[in-house]
């Protein structure tokens, strides 16, 4: 044993101990450089865990990890920052249905907020800050009307949950948007950062699909987020027609920070019990933005057991929007809640519609298709605030083996109330006519959903309806505009459920044009947080967790 000249024997033994002890660190420091570096492969993983005396925890996991071994305890996710690579971020959070279902979503809440801050914060900064800085005085108007919404809602919803599964998720959609502002906060502590957010913007951030709406009534932006909706029956030799659907976003170009997300919830039908059954939505997959706990630009894939059901939807077009929308804070539950309540608790297309119409109100006017994969059952609804009116489309859908909805009313009663502004659609409707009337296959169903058809790619007229074009592009205009079609969703379904589902971000390069470019277009807009130039290719998100 090395013995120090001058020491005891207990000080040399320590010192001996602490050699060795260095010195496998550094062997053990070798190997791991050899053998087990771990990866940095921008896949951000945590888990909450939780009890009742101590509360919340959050540990966090790095990454390089091995996704399927990460424990769920109350809830677990994974983040990864794609919009760089392909223009898109997503996450995916899982909660533990032994956990009480407050417990699950403000431990859901906690995992989103803290893995996404930077994401959030950059999306508000992008978004809702330049708008209230311009116009401060409607945005404390709009913001206290949805604070007093929040507080009427919130108590009464705890008052009526224990025996209301639709005021049991309205009360969990609150709870976990207190984690996620915990959540945020938590992270930007833990990264010693100088930003902040209060209470109020997480609020507009979360209540995405209503924010629209509400911003066009309070007069402080005239800028919606509009779809395009297309379903396309493709036939198969022995077997059930192969059903395609696209879904494309038009939207500011400042909306261009993107999440793909997956919320897999154990929740329960009511406030849990030993007796309580899971939701029938068990897991929700939505394209998406940051802080907002629904789609927005409405896409949602829901999953259940052994049952599916996508809902897809576009803003109605709409004038004198004041005149119809408008209604008191405490007569209705917004929007957003209602769809994801909606979302969770609907076993069919018709019971989605039911939940819907509950508690209806606040500014938005909306066109939904509900599509049911293993009956083929297509439903057609439209949603005031004052109504909500619904067709079943099965028949009509098997009959031309087409759907196409632009946000253009099917329904006399709601056609009136709205009294669009004239337009000539026939053209657009013969020009997609024609562009379907060839497609047989999916490939060119695909082609032409991504701006080309079998045909030609023809150049795009721009002073065609930007509400109707598969690609059109506002910085292309002879007087530039921030604004177009910013992603295209692809999904195949048939009987047994969902096949395929790819995302495409960023405006279209289809007709030979140069990818959208920031730097070039509009440098002055804030895009904090957006790569410079968009041209990506397709992903398919590969979920991890069932």
């Amino acid at each position: 044993m090395l013995k120090v000249v001058g020491a005891s024997w207990l000080q040399t033994r320590i010192s001996t101990y602490i050699l060795i002890a260095v010195a496998l660190l550094g062997i053990g420091a070798i190997i791991l450089g050899e053998f087990g570096h771990v990866e940095q492969d921008g896949i951000y993983s945590a888990t909450v865990l939780w009890n009742r005396k101590g509360g919340y925890r959050i540990d966090f996991w790095g990454q390089g990890n091995d996704l399927t071994a990460v424990p769920l305890h109350a809830a677990r996710a994974y983040y990864k920052t794609g919009i760089f690579e392909h223009g898109w971020s997503y996450i995916e959070i899982e909660t533990s249905s032994k956990y009480p279902d407050t417990v699950q979503a403000y431990a859901a809440g906690l995992l989103e907020g803290s893995l996404t801050w930077q994401l959030i914060h950059h999306h508000w900064y992008n978004t809702i800050r330049p708008k209230c800085e311009a116009k401060p005085a409607e945005c404390q108007k709009l913001t206290r009307y949805l604070r007093d919404n929040t507080a009427i809602i919130r108590e009464r919803a705890e008052l009526m949950e224990s025996n209301d599964p639709f005021w049991h998720m309205v009360r969990l959609f609150y709870t976990q948007l207190d984690g996620l502002e915990a959540g945020w906060k938590f992270a930007v502590r833990r990264s010693r950062v100088s930003v902040s957010l209060e209470s109020e913007h997480f609020l507009w951030l979360a209540l995405a699909s209503d924010l629209s709406g509400f911003q066009q009534v309070f007069n402080i932006s005239d800028h919606l987020i509009n779809s395009m909706i297309y379903f396309k029956s493709l036939p198969r030799d022995n077997s059930e027609p192969l059903i395609a659907i696209s879904h494309h976003t038009a939207a500011p170009y400042t909306q261009m920070l993107r999440l793909i997300k997956k919320y897999t919830f154990g929740y329960h039908v009511l406030p849990m019990t030993k007796t309580v059954s899971l939701t029938p939505g068990r897991s929700i997959v939505m394209s998406s933005y940051p802080g907002a706990l629904s789609s927005r630009d409405e896409f949602y894939l829901i999953n259940g057991e052994n049952r599916e059901l996508v809902v897809i939807g576009t803003p109605l077009l709409a004038t004198k929007r004041n005149e119809w929308s408008f209604v008191y804070p405490e007569d209705h539950v917004m929007l957003t809640i209602r769809l994801m309540a909606a979302n969770r608790l609907a076993t069919n297309s018709q019971s989605w519609f039911n939940i819907m119409s509950h508690q209806n109100g606040g500014a938005s006017a909306l066109q939904w298709i509900s599509f049911e994969p293993r009956s083929m059952t297509v439903l057609l609804v439209e949603q005031l605030p004052s109504i909500t009116v619904a067709m079943n489309y099965t028949e009509e859908f098997k009959k031309t083996g087409l759907i196409t909805y632009v946000g253009i009313s099917n329904f006399q009663n709601i056609d009136d109330i709205l009294r669009p502004a004239k337009k000539d659609v026939n053209l657009w409707k013969t020009r997609l006519t024609h562009l379907q009337k060839n497609i047989t296959t999916f490939e060119q169903f695909r082609n032409t959903m991504r701006g080309c058809s079998q045909e030609s790619c023809e150049k795009q007229n721009s002073k065609t309806d930007r509400l109707q074009e598969l690609t059109y592009r506002g910085d292309l205009e002879d007087v530039p505009v921030p604004y177009g079609v910013i992603d295209t969703k692809i999904l195949t379904i048939d009987v047994n459920g969902f096949e395929t589902f790819e995302a495409i971000s960023g405006p279209s390069t289809s007709h030979s044009r140069l990818p959208f470019k920031w730097s070039t277009s509009f440098p002055n807009i804030s895009h904090v947080g957006h790569p410079d130039t968009f041209d990506f290719e397709s992903i398919t998100p590969k979920w991890i967790w069932i």
